[in-house]
């Protein structure tokens, strides 16, 4: 009996053992059931917060815990993958660890404005499509993992004391947009990958050692281009003059014009030919430019000697238009000058006549009276004689208490020089006279 009692309740500590044990399992079964975020977010998280010195981040755990579940700070979640995390200016320190490659699709880590030091890590997600680690303490240089970042979009690394040359692994970021690495102590040329940028639009890269030109920018499609401050020599392309925000001083630049690539030139000239006779000395001497030309066309008329040929001919074209035009205004002008002239000289001819005229007093006189005669009694001049001797002969006999002073007034009204009657005081005499004057002719 008291065997059959110690076997009973060994199989009935055994029984409440499993019941125990099953319970315990059930339990982290539960636990397990109920957490939401991947396993692998949650590993990469516990990770990142060891680096970083845990700091004093609410719902932020060493091991295990449920950032998508618990909303930890900073953590945004699509259903149980952690898609961001945002600590920008969280007074964060340490470093950035090597456990970053396991988030299975994280998008944007965004840590700028932190003390937050080290090395950028080179096993960087693939799922990055924003990286944002500016104003921090990063040291070091830009790692070449770059390339494996196919969905890349915006980096900015700015003002952190990263060093060393910028890694030629932009071959495969076609649909970078932004890039910020100004502020560092970067140096070297600028990588030939950066050509294949072609969504590129903002690059600033003030602030750094870098030098070289800026060929490999020439063709992206900028549209805020910061290089200041740095150590770029060259010319500066025409396309980048062209960028609505470029900014380039503090660059030993030559600001002379970019040189244009050497034409074609046919052989080398032969040695020209001996200078031409001396020209007749009604033309003028040939120019050396003449003799050079002549020497060129010795080996075969050149692109640039029919050129010349043709703007010659056009210059003859033009100046025998311009000595027609100009002979034929000459024959007009000429045409209208020539009447004007001839009536010029008549006129001046008359004058000269008329005042030759005016000077004999005599034939003045006589050609005054005899125009006037002619506009009276143009058709009785023959008989005018006969008329005029009578009337001072009436006017005698009519006034004769008067006879001294009728000479007077006919000598004042028919004076030619000299009296046409003569008296001799008598009045006998005077009777006589008009016999007399009348034979003889006025």
């Amino acid at each position: 009996m008291g065997v059959k009692t110690s076997d009973r309740r060994a199989c009935l500590n055994l029984a409440i053992y499993g019941i125990f044990f099953a319970g315990f399992v059930l339990i982290c079964t539960a636990r397990i059931s109920d957490a939401v975020t991947n396993p692998s977010d949650v590993t990469a998280i516990n990770n990142l917060y060891i680096s970083l010195g845990s700091p004093a981040l609410p719902g932020w755990v060493g091991t295990g815990g449920d950032p998508c579940g618990e909303r930890w700070q900073g953590i945004v979640c699509n259903v149980s993958e952690i898609q961001a995390i945002v600590l920008n200016g969280a007074n964060l320190r340490g470093e950035l660890g090597d456990n970053l490659g396991m988030f299975a699709s994280i998008i944007t880590i965004d840590l700028s404005n932190n003390h937050i030091g080290g090395s950028i890590p080179s096993n960087l997600p693939v799922t990055m499509q924003n990286l944002f680690l500016s104003d921090n303490n990063f040291t070091g240089s830009i790692p070449d993992s770059l390339s494996s970042l196919t969905l890349l979009k915006a980096m900015s690394l700015n003002e952190n004391l990263l060093s060393g040359e910028i890694p030629d692994a932009f071959q495969a970021l076609p649909g970078l947009i932004n890039l910020d690495l100004s502020s560092n102590n970067l140096s070297g040329q600028l990588p030939s990958s950066f050509i294949d940028l072609a969504s590129l639009t903002t690059l600033r890269l003030q602030d750094n050692q870098l030098s070289g030109t800026l060929d490999v920018l020439e063709d992206l499609p900028l549209r805020d281009l910061n290089i200041e401050n740095n150590l770029f020599s060259g010319p500066i392309p025409d396309k980048l003059l062209a960028i609505p925000k470029f900014r380039n001083d503090g660059n030993p630049f030559n600001t002379s014009p970019a040189p244009l690539p050497a034409p074609t030139s046919p052989s080398p000239p032969t040695p020209s030919p001996p200078l031409p006779p001396t020209p007749p000395l009604s033309r003028a001497p040939p120019s050396p430019s003449s003799w050079r030309k002549h020497g060129k066309q010795a080996d075969g008329p050149s692109s640039s000697d029919k050129s010349s040929s043709g703007g010659k001919n056009k210059r003859v074209v033009w100046i025998s238009i311009a000595g027609v035009f100009l002979f034929v205004i000459l024959a007009l002008a000429l045409v209208l000058l020539i009447p004007r002239c001839n009536r010029r000289r008549k006129e001046d001819s008359r004058i000269f006549k008329r005042h030759q005229v005016g000077e004999n007093p005599r034939d003045n006189g006589s050609l005054v009276q005899s125009t006037n005669q002619n506009e009276k009694v143009p058709k009785e001049t023959t008989q005018k004689p006969k008329e005029d001797h009578p009337k001072p002969w009436n006017m005698h006999m009519r006034n004769e208490p008067k006879m001294n002073p009728i000479p007077k007034r006919k000598q004042s009204l028919n004076g030619h020089g000299q009296s046409r009657y003569r008296f001799h005081g008598s009045s006998s005499s005077s009777t006589s006279t008009p016999t007399t004057s009348s034979s003889t002719p006025c």
